[in-house]
């Protein structure tokens, strides 16, 4: 009997070889991909995302080497001279020039005319020193929601001294608290308890969020990211608008945005160490779109009533029934609050994820 089939050639069991081997690398490429865990922070401009991003990196990723910390030096002078300068024109532009203390006349004028991207040496760091403590300059600094100043940068002023020296370079805390405006879209990945988690940080101005949708239809889970201390302060793109206002109606449209149908939503209330320490300055009904404030139970904190409070306009806004909003009270930049929420975030995600995959109920 004759042979049934013809005989392959060498190169082309060679090339048969290769196109499994092809299959091969595609199907194992594939299920790494399915294995991942996608993250995608989202939340308004200065919600303090981007500081929960770095905080991944300390807590998971490499420790900043020392060319790191020397390219964040630089942006730690920049962010405490133009703070300290914005300052100096808001204290010109709010009629409080006249309480400068007669001493710090020849200071307000160094600061006001120093270079944003100089360095902070031993005259420039005295004389932002010497504001900080001003009379004038704390009177501005109380008005600091009429203008837009990132508020976390007191404590740099509050370590100036450590920050002029000449062998001055930037700590990891330093790094955490360091403000440069997110554009576009930053990645980061880790293995976090032998799963791999990638993590993606994107601009949260409005000139940004076109950006957003389309390119993150099947991350695991959105963390979105609002800023609890700015009820009473406006978006640095747009005077009129309310901050906390913006950052509601930006959690309606990601919550029930058909791209994230599949994905956990997990709410970040950030910044709730300024939080705590404005509530006790400006009562959230005193702001017109929060005039509907009340503190339903006189024997509850206005710290916890106001943090009910900001929760329920959040929740109010999900349009599905079924899906669970996770939410956390967080401070960016405090590290160990960070991991024990991330901790927390961490099960929720992966659970959500089994259950997805069909191999939980």
């Amino acid at each position: 009997m004759g042979a049934c089939g013809s005989s392959m050639t060498s190169e082309e069991r060679a090339q048969q070889q290769a196109n499994k081997e092809v299959e091969k690398a595609m199907q194992d490429a594939f299920q790494k991909e399915q294995e991942k865990i996608k993250l995608l922070l989202l939340g308004a401009g200065e919600s303090g995302k981007s500081t929960i991003f770095k905080q991944m990196r300390v807590l998971y990723g490499a420790p900043l080497s020392e060319e790191e910390k020397r390219q964040i030096t630089p942006v730690v002078y920049s962010n405490t001279i133009t703070s300290m300068k914005c300052l100096c024109e808001n204290t010109t532009a709010l009629g409080y020039e006249g309480d400068i203390a007669p001493e710090n006349k020849e200071h307000f004028a160094t600061v006001s005319a120093a270079d944003d991207n100089g360095e902070i040496d031993v005259p420039l760091g005295t004389a932002i020193k010497a504001l900080w403590n001003d009379p004038g300059i704390g009177k501005t600094w109380e008005r600091r929601s009429e203008f837009q100043i990132v508020e976390s940068v007191k404590a740099y002023f509050r370590e100036i001294d450590r920050i002029m020296a000449d062998d001055y370079v930037a700590t990891q805390q330093d790094m955490l608290l360091a403000r440069v405006r997110t554009s576009g879209i930053v990645t980061e990945k880790y293995i976090i308890d032998g799963t791999p988690f990638e993590m993606y940080d994107v601009g949260g101005q409005r000139n940004e969020r076109k950006k957003w949708i389309h390119c993150f239809d099947d991350v695991t889970a959105v963390i979105f990211v609002a800023a609890l201390s700015e009820y009473d302060q406006r978006l640095f793109e747009d005077a009129n608008t309310n901050r906390m206002t913006e950052a509601i109606d930006l959690f309606d449209e990601i919550a029930n945005n058909r791209y994230f149908r599949e994905s956990s939503m997990i709410l970040f209330l950030n910044k709730r160490d300024l939080f705590e320490s404005k509530i006790t300055r400006v009562d959230i009904a005193s702001v017109q779109a929060f005039s509907d404030y009340v503190k339903k139970d006189p024997e509850q904190s206005d710290y916890d009533a106001g943090i009910a409070y900001f929760l329920s306009k959040f929740l109010a806004r999900s349009k599905t029934d079924d899906k669970v909003i996770y939410h956390h009270i967080t401070c960016a930049t405090d590290t160990e609050n960070v991991e024990v929420v991330f901790n927390a975030c961490k099960d929720i995600i992966l659970r959500d994820n089994l259950k997805d995959s069909g191999f939980m109920d």
